[in-house]
């Protein structure tokens, strides 16, 4: 158990100590334009897949990719420059890492997005799925929502909207998805072709996956270094 004293969130230590400049200011910038590329790719993905089949969006999704690629790059170049550079405060160690943590989250974000494409390419025409269709869109909904709260919490540096990013990946994406696919491995959507089976199955597991990521990025300003991609700690130490 980890004392409440002994305890600071990760971001609540940066606010008291550490004012950002210079390289790691660019490498925070970066990782706010790394979420609005995830987004976009995650809303192309989703649309290629289930709106309106287009192997040209296909194509431009995986450009997206190769471009959130090289910003994950360019985060760790300047995290390693300052580093090297300047010998601060122990936050400026802590800030860094966590940041060189989180850009790993974010970039996984842009590789499952790209696998839900490759499925649209794979089958070449929209997906709808029978009785499971409503779960689906209330998963994709939440999803779209999250990233669009990850971007103004680090935008506006709100430490509440990653809680709640949190809270709700556990109780709305995490859990319901495992039963949903459960259910399906158990036959109990026996209308759906085998095809629809196994990409429903599929695509609700880069759902969550993508929804984690985002969990993971979030917990940068909840929880220390040491347990970043963690529930909320500070939960646990009440």
């Amino acid at each position: 158990m980890i004392k409440k004293e002994d305890k600071n969130s990760f971001w609540g230590e940066i606010g008291k100590r550490f004012h950002r400049k210079g390289l790691l200011d660019k490498s925070w910038e970066l990782l706010i334009e790394m979420i609005r590329f995830d987004q976009e790719m995650f809303y192309d993905a989703y649309h290629i897949l289930r709106k309106e089949y287009s192997e040209e969006k296909i194509f431009a999704l995986r450009e997206k990719d190769k471009q959130v690629n090289f910003m994950q790059v360019s985060v760790r170049e300047n995290i390693e420059k300052h580093l090297l550079l300047c010998q601060k405060y122990r936050t400026d160690l802590s800030f860094s890492l966590g940041m060189a943590t989180v850009v790993n989250h974010l970039e996984r974000i842009g590789d499952n997005c790209k696998n839900i494409s490759d499925i649209a390419l794979i089958y070449k025409k929209t997906m709808q799925f029978n009785k499971l269709e409503n779960i689906v869109v209330e998963k994709e909904n939440k999803v779209l929502k999250h990233f669009g709260m990850l971007k103004e919490a680090f935008i506006n540096k709100d430490e509440n909207i990653c809680k709640k990013i949190m809270s709700e990946y556990k109780s709305q994406i995490s859990g319901p998805i495992d039963e949903q696919i459960r259910r399906i491995l158990n036959g109990d959507y026996s209308e759906l072709s085998q095809v629809k089976s196994i990409v429903v199955a599929m695509y609700l597991r880069y759902l969550k996956r993508i929804d984690a990521n985002q969990k993971n990025v979030a917990t940068i300003m909840v929880n220390p270094f040491t347990q970043l991609g963690y529930k909320n700690m500070e939960k646990d130490s009440e």
